[in-house]
Protein backbone atom coordinates (compact mmCIF):
# COMPACT_ATOMS: atom_id res chain seq x y z
CA UNK A 1 0.00 0.00 0.00
CA UNK A 2 3.24 2.32 1.13
CA UNK A 3 4.55 1.95 -2.58
CA UNK A 4 1.35 2.31 -4.28
CA UNK A 5 1.17 5.46 -2.56
CA UNK A 6 4.21 6.30 -3.05
CA UNK A 7 4.61 5.64 -6.82
CA UNK A 8 1.59 7.12 -7.62
CA UNK A 9 2.47 10.52 -5.61
CA UNK A 10 -0.07 10.56 -3.37
CA UNK A 11 0.47 13.06 -0.14
CA UNK A 12 -0.10 10.89 2.40
CA UNK A 13 0.27 10.24 6.33
CA UNK A 14 1.53 6.96 7.73
CA UNK A 15 -0.62 6.34 11.05
CA UNK A 16 0.76 3.32 12.78
CA UNK A 17 -1.77 0.75 14.65
CA UNK A 18 -4.76 2.15 12.74
CA UNK A 19 -5.13 -0.81 10.17
CA UNK A 20 -7.93 -3.41 10.29
CA UNK A 21 -7.01 -6.79 12.19
CA UNK A 22 -6.65 -8.04 8.13
CA UNK A 23 -4.48 -5.76 6.72
CA UNK A 24 -3.57 -2.07 5.86
CA UNK A 25 -6.05 1.00 4.87
CA UNK A 26 -6.29 4.10 3.03
CA UNK A 27 -8.69 6.85 4.25
CA UNK A 28 -9.68 9.92 2.43
CA UNK A 29 -9.64 12.56 5.43
CA UNK A 30 -11.64 15.60 4.33
CA UNK A 31 -12.60 18.34 6.52
CA UNK A 32 -15.71 20.32 6.53
CA UNK A 33 -16.07 24.06 6.10
CA UNK A 34 -16.57 24.28 10.37
CA UNK A 35 -13.20 22.47 10.38
CA UNK A 36 -14.81 18.69 11.11
CA UNK A 37 -12.87 15.88 9.74
CA UNK A 38 -14.62 13.38 8.30
CA UNK A 39 -13.49 9.91 6.60
CA UNK A 40 -14.90 10.18 3.06
CA UNK A 41 -13.51 7.21 1.28
CA UNK A 42 -11.61 3.76 2.27
CA UNK A 43 -10.07 1.39 0.62
CA UNK A 44 -8.79 -1.80 2.75
CA UNK A 45 -6.49 -4.65 1.69
CA UNK A 46 -8.01 -8.15 3.47
CA UNK A 47 -5.63 -11.05 3.69
CA UNK A 48 -7.91 -12.90 6.01
CA UNK A 49 -11.44 -13.40 4.61
CA UNK A 50 -10.31 -15.31 1.37
CA UNK A 51 -9.01 -17.50 3.17
CA UNK A 52 -11.84 -18.42 5.58
CA UNK A 53 -14.22 -18.29 2.80
CA UNK A 54 -11.67 -20.82 0.75
CA UNK A 55 -11.90 -18.51 -2.01
CA UNK A 56 -9.93 -19.45 -5.13
CA UNK A 57 -8.70 -18.41 -8.46
CA UNK A 58 -6.75 -20.47 -11.17
CA UNK A 59 -3.27 -18.18 -11.94
CA UNK A 60 -1.41 -17.78 -15.22
CA UNK A 61 0.44 -21.27 -14.39
CA UNK A 62 -2.95 -23.08 -14.30
CA UNK A 63 -2.36 -23.41 -10.51
CA UNK A 64 -4.86 -22.79 -7.45
CA UNK A 65 -4.01 -19.44 -5.47
CA UNK A 66 -6.39 -17.33 -2.54
CA UNK A 67 -6.48 -13.96 -4.05
CA UNK A 68 -6.14 -11.09 -1.75
CA UNK A 69 -9.42 -9.08 -0.95
CA UNK A 70 -10.02 -4.90 -1.47
CA UNK A 71 -12.72 -3.62 0.40
CA UNK A 72 -13.43 -0.33 -1.41
CA UNK A 73 -15.99 2.28 0.37
CA UNK A 74 -15.37 5.52 -2.27
CA UNK A 75 -18.10 6.98 -0.49
CA UNK A 76 -17.56 5.92 2.59
CA UNK A 77 -21.32 5.72 4.02
CA UNK A 78 -23.90 7.54 1.43
CA UNK A 79 -25.07 9.15 4.71
CA UNK A 80 -22.16 10.52 6.12
CA UNK A 81 -21.20 11.69 2.76
CA UNK A 82 -24.56 13.47 2.14
CA UNK A 83 -24.36 14.84 5.62
CA UNK A 84 -20.68 16.02 5.13
CA UNK A 85 -22.19 18.01 1.89
CA UNK A 86 -24.85 19.51 4.26
CA UNK A 87 -22.89 21.03 6.65
CA UNK A 88 -20.21 22.04 4.17
CA UNK A 89 -22.36 24.17 1.59
CA UNK A 90 -24.82 24.97 4.87
CA UNK A 91 -27.98 24.09 2.38
CA UNK A 92 -26.51 26.46 -0.32
CA UNK A 93 -25.25 23.52 -2.55
CA UNK A 94 -23.66 24.74 -5.80
CA UNK A 95 -26.73 24.73 -8.79
CA UNK A 96 -25.45 21.65 -9.98
CA UNK A 97 -26.12 19.90 -6.69
CA UNK A 98 -29.39 21.85 -5.73
CA UNK A 99 -31.82 19.25 -5.37
CA UNK A 100 -34.32 22.44 -6.62
CA UNK A 101 -32.03 24.46 -9.45
CA UNK A 102 -34.72 27.06 -10.27
CA UNK A 103 -38.01 28.00 -9.08
CA UNK A 104 -40.49 29.67 -11.50
CA UNK A 105 -42.49 32.46 -9.04
CA UNK A 106 -45.56 34.08 -11.56
CA UNK A 107 -46.76 37.26 -9.76
CA UNK A 108 -50.21 36.63 -10.41
CA UNK A 109 -52.89 33.95 -11.77
CA UNK A 110 -52.54 35.36 -15.49
CA UNK A 111 -48.87 34.64 -15.57
CA UNK A 112 -48.89 30.98 -14.73
CA UNK A 113 -49.84 29.42 -18.30
CA UNK A 114 -46.40 31.05 -19.00
CA UNK A 115 -44.89 30.23 -16.51
CA UNK A 116 -45.67 26.61 -17.29
CA UNK A 117 -44.15 27.62 -20.74
CA UNK A 118 -40.87 28.22 -18.37
CA UNK A 119 -41.32 25.64 -16.07
CA UNK A 120 -41.18 22.76 -19.28
CA UNK A 121 -38.30 24.83 -20.98
CA UNK A 122 -36.23 24.52 -17.95
CA UNK A 123 -37.11 20.87 -17.58
CA UNK A 124 -36.26 19.82 -21.13
CA UNK A 125 -33.27 20.99 -20.81
CA UNK A 126 -32.78 18.84 -17.94
CA UNK A 127 -32.94 20.99 -15.00
CA UNK A 128 -34.82 20.69 -11.73
CA UNK A 129 -37.23 23.18 -11.48
CA UNK A 130 -40.14 23.78 -9.68
CA UNK A 131 -43.12 26.20 -9.92
CA UNK A 132 -45.04 28.22 -7.07
CA UNK A 133 -47.81 29.93 -7.55
CA UNK A 134 -49.92 29.89 -4.32
CA UNK A 135 -49.56 33.26 -1.25
CA UNK A 136 -47.58 36.50 -2.08
CA UNK A 137 -44.99 36.85 -3.90
CA UNK A 138 -42.76 38.33 -1.31
CA UNK A 139 -43.50 35.04 0.63
CA UNK A 140 -42.73 32.45 -1.91
CA UNK A 141 -39.33 34.47 -2.56
CA UNK A 142 -38.81 34.37 0.76
CA UNK A 143 -39.29 30.70 0.87
CA UNK A 144 -37.40 29.87 -2.13
CA UNK A 145 -34.06 31.80 -0.33
CA UNK A 146 -34.87 30.20 2.60
CA UNK A 147 -34.82 26.83 0.79
CA UNK A 148 -31.70 28.01 -1.09
CA UNK A 149 -32.39 27.32 -4.36
CA UNK A 150 -30.26 28.58 -6.28
CA UNK A 151 -32.67 30.53 -9.20
CA UNK A 152 -36.03 32.70 -8.64
CA UNK A 153 -37.08 33.24 -11.80
CA UNK A 154 -40.29 35.96 -11.59
CA UNK A 155 -42.68 36.48 -14.17
CA UNK A 156 -45.07 39.51 -14.58
CA UNK A 157 -46.88 41.92 -17.11
CA UNK A 158 -43.68 42.87 -18.57
CA UNK A 159 -42.01 39.42 -18.47
CA UNK A 160 -44.99 37.99 -20.43
CA UNK A 161 -45.08 40.53 -22.53
CA UNK A 162 -41.51 40.52 -23.26
CA UNK A 163 -40.67 36.79 -23.44
CA UNK A 164 -38.44 36.93 -20.54
CA UNK A 165 -37.70 36.63 -16.62
CA UNK A 166 -36.43 38.63 -14.08
CA UNK A 167 -33.74 36.63 -12.06
CA UNK A 168 -33.12 36.70 -8.51
CA UNK A 169 -30.71 34.69 -7.12
CA UNK A 170 -30.43 33.38 -3.42
CA UNK A 171 -28.10 35.83 -2.08
CA UNK A 172 -30.81 38.30 -3.36
CA UNK A 173 -28.89 40.12 -5.95
CA UNK A 174 -30.96 40.39 -9.20
CA UNK A 175 -29.74 40.13 -12.54
CA UNK A 176 -30.80 42.34 -15.43
CA UNK A 177 -33.83 40.60 -16.57
CA UNK A 178 -33.20 38.37 -20.13
CA UNK A 179 -35.30 36.15 -22.28
CA UNK A 180 -36.02 32.73 -21.60
CA UNK A 181 -34.00 30.81 -24.09
CA UNK A 182 -30.98 33.11 -22.72
CA UNK A 183 -32.48 31.92 -18.99
CA UNK A 184 -32.43 28.42 -19.88
CA UNK A 185 -29.23 28.67 -21.47
CA UNK A 186 -27.03 30.35 -18.51
CA UNK A 187 -28.56 28.32 -15.93
CA UNK A 188 -27.99 24.93 -17.57
CA UNK A 189 -24.82 26.30 -18.37
CA UNK A 190 -23.98 27.29 -15.05
CA UNK A 191 -25.08 23.39 -14.35
CA UNK A 192 -23.05 21.66 -16.71
CA UNK A 193 -19.69 23.30 -16.05
CA UNK A 194 -20.11 22.75 -12.19
CA UNK A 195 -20.02 26.76 -11.50
CA UNK A 196 -20.38 27.70 -7.63
CA UNK A 197 -22.55 30.19 -7.50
Amino acid sequence: VRRTLNNGGINYTEVAGEAAFYGPKIDVEVWSAIGREFSIATNQVDFAVPGRYGLQFTNSAGKEETPICIHRAPLGTHERTVGFLIEHYAGAFPPWLAPVQAIILPIAERHVGFANTVLDALADAGLRVELEADNTLNYRIRNAQNDKVPYMLIAGDREVENNELSIRLRSGENLDPMGVAEAVAMIGESVANKKPH
